[in-house]
């Protein structure tokens, strides 16, 4: 699996988000950040990374590459990308957590 195959960082779906899955605003991952600090990834999905983040790839999500406690927060430029690797990722590798970080990149610097 090509993790960058898998989506089109320019998507931007904004329309696919679906309900069921989780996710949090910026504000809900800053929070959760203090709380998880070593068990949580912000994965950058568009190229604009923020602080804290690592770009996403391949080697990112090989289940020996990290413990199985560990949650991936996906950002991308409107939440449709990161919505939609995260309903690709998520069945495919159960032992992982992911959360979509709900909400533009621009949100980030407006609270």
């Amino acid at each position: 699996m090509w993790i960058t195959d898998s989506y089109d960082p320019n998507a931007c779906m904004i329309w696919g988000r679906n309900n069921w899955l989780e996710s949090w605003s910026w504000e809900e991952y800053d929070k959760q950040k203090e709380i998880l600090w070593d068990k949580l990834i912000l994965v950058d999905m568009i190229g604009h990374p923020v602080k804290d983040s690592v770009p996403i790839s391949n080697e990112l999500f090989t289940p020996w590459n990290k413990p199985e406690w560990t949650i991936f927060a996906l950002y991308c430029h409107s939440w449709g990308s990161s919505w939609y690797i995260q309903a690709q990722l998520a069945p495919q590798l159960p032992m992982y957590k992911f959360v979509n970080i709900a909400g533009w990149i621009m949100a980030l610097w407006m609270f």
